[in-house]
């Protein structure tokens, strides 16, 4: 069950994506008149690439610690609001990635 939930997952990361570029190039044929025109093109624009590189890396980002999952968004709202902190942010993700306890061999 686990598998056909994970491929309904990837098939919708697919399609976000295909939506996301389809409208980024519509908004840039066919340009609104409204002054939120811009931030949305921008908007579609960038998140219609990522979207389709998680869509292709979907299977490696599943095997990503769950503690890591939950720092990437943040990463990404730091980036946004701040860039200059991702400077201090990044070192200290690695440095939790690399002095994170280690699962005793089984």
């Amino acid at each position: 069950m686990q598998g056909r939930a994970d491929a309904v997952r990837r098939r919708m990361i697919g399609i976000i994506a295909i939506v996301l570029l389809a409208s980024a190039a519509a908004l840039w044929i066919w340009p609104l008149d409204v002054d939120w025109h811009e931030p949305l093109k921008a908007a579609c624009s960038r998140l219609g690439p990522c979207m389709a590189v998680l869509w292709l890396a979907y299977p490696e980002v599943k095997r990503l610690p769950p503690w890591l999952l939950a720092t990437i968004p943040v990463l990404i709202v730091v980036l946004a609001v701040r860039p200059r902190w991702f400077l201090i942010a990044l070192p200290i993700v690695i440095a939790l990635a690399v002095l994170r306890p280690k699962k005793p061999p089984a």
